[in-house]
């Protein structure tokens, strides 16, 4: 069970509760925080505390935005795995991406 925390000279853009789409089929997902830094962006679910992504910057390819009733952001990594979050504070996490360097897709 880890707990997130700043690494030396780490800076904390933002953070918030936010559901993540942990499988397809069937549809499942958790709740927890997603917190952006200026050096990486992770996602922690609050029961367990289970770590689904932290991806330094340089992993993250970008991430693009889906409108349905919610607005979904799926950040993808270079290694081609998409997280897929929605939740109340998806504006400002496409803020807080846009402020650490993530590059928005298309």
């Amino acid at each position: 069970m880890a707990k997130f925390q700043l690494s030396q000279g780490e800076t904390l853009i933002g953070s918030g509760m936010m559901a993540y789409k942990v499988q397809k089929f069937p549809v499942r997902r958790t709740r927890g925080t997603i917190y952006v830094t200026d050096q990486r962006v992770c996602y922690y679910e609050s029961l367990s505390n289970f770590v689904y992504m932290d991806l330094t910057l340089s992993e993250i390819e970008g991430y693009a935005t889906k409108h349905m009733i919610f607005t979904f952001v799926n950040i993808r990594g270079k290694d081609g795995k998409v997280y897929s979050y929605s939740g109340f504070p998806a504006k400002k996490l496409q803020g807080w991406l846009d402020q650490a360097g993530v590059k928005k897709l298309s």
